[in-house]
């Protein structure tokens, strides 16, 4: 009787009698006798070692092994003519799926990896190490297959997956900026095309001229009925004549008090979320709890709309700063937040 010891791991297989193995110890390690010595798979670190009279000795490589024959009368191998084969496994991960082709390999074997990200996701990171912690060297094959050859060991494959980056539109409207996305599906849905000079105007105030045409253009441009009195300072023909016509027949906007709309008046925080809060907005379940907005202030349902939808926060944790300027990367992130789910 002796133990056998892996020489790779240390996993340690105790009271073999020579040349046998009950039932027990079989599944624990497998081996192939040649000669006085005998071969085993360790279970855990699956790297077959030698063993002679419970002295620990060299590694033997796994495909020799697995061509060695065990003594027997007419009887065959335990493996046989095959190579040993290693499990390769990919845990679950989030915002993302990541499969291998086979689940099951032998060294030398080619192993295909195929990654899919959720919408809004992209990869970040792919890895795969094999029993010794070790990074094997994977090849991009395009569309989200990556491919390995199988080291002699079993292997995991992990993936870390991120949100999209937008990319860089303007120059003044950098990749890693929090209204990067906004930016992006505005162009792409036609409700903005930035400014003359090629830039956007991120830090520009954003007039009630523009955040309604941007509303009107949101909702598909509709054509105005001609039923509302236009006021007098939205010229026709201007850009923003149909979506102001199209905003006050609708009820999303007022004119001001002394008869004008106001077209190059800045739009306040209280006004741009009370006319998102008006175009597509639904009555919150929560009342706001700024102290900067009076109970019947004309935003206070829209305040507590907007902020119950994540379309925008208080400027602290007490006041939401309505009469505050907006500018147009804020407007343009209102309206993208505001549109997440539609």
């Amino acid at each position: 009787m002796h133990k056998a010891i892996c020489t790779v791991c240390g996993q340690a297989y105790g009271g073999f009698a020579a040349h046998s193995l009950t039932k027990t110890e079989a599944k624990a390690a497998t081996y192939t006798e040649t000669g006085n010595n005998e071969y085993y798979t360790c279970s855990v670190c699956q790297k077959v070692f030698k063993d002679a009279a419970g002295t620990q000795e060299t590694t033997v490589e796994a495909e020799t092994i697995a061509k060695l024959t065990r003594p027997s009368s007419g009887g065959s191998s335990s493996h046989g003519d095959r190579d040993p084969s290693y499990a390769v496994t990919a845990p679950s991960t989030k915002n993302g799926d990541v499969t291998v082709s086979p689940k099951n390999a032998s060294k030398g074997d080619r192993v295909t990896i195929t990654v899919t990200s959720d919408k809004g996701y992209e990869l970040d990171k792919l890895i795969v190490k094999d029993a010794s912690g070790n990074k094997l060297k994977l090849t991009d094959k395009g569309n989200g297959k990556y491919t390995f050859t199988m080291p002699g060991s079993k292997v995991t494959v992990s993936a870390e997956f991120v949100e999209e980056q937008a990319a860089s539109i303007f120059a003044d409207v950098p990749a890693d900026a929090y209204y990067a996305k906004a930016v992006e599906w505005a162009v792409k849905k036609g409700i903005t095309n930035g400014k003359a000079n090629g830039l956007f105007g991120s830090n520009d105030s954003c007039t009630r001229a523009q955040i309604v045409t941007f509303l009107w253009r949101a909702a598909g441009s509709p054509a105005p009925k001609g039923t509302a009195k236009v006021p007098a300072d939205v010229l026709p023909g201007s850009y923003c004549y149909d979506a102001v016509a199209w905003a006050l027949e609708n009820g999303i906007i007022n004119g001001l008090a002394d008869g004008t709309f106001g077209v190059n008046n800045t739009c306040t925080r209280g006004q741009s979320v009370t006319f998102l809060y008006r175009a597509m907005g639904t009555a919150p379940t929560t009342v706001n709890g700024f102290t900067d907005v009076a109970a019947d202030s004309f935003c206070a349902d829209a305040v507590a709309w907007a902020v119950e939808n994540g379309v925008t926060n208080g400027t602290s944790a007490t006041t939401f700063s309505p009469n505050n300027g907006c500018t147009r990367a804020q407007i343009v992130t209102f309206l993208y937040r505001a549109y997440q789910g539609k």
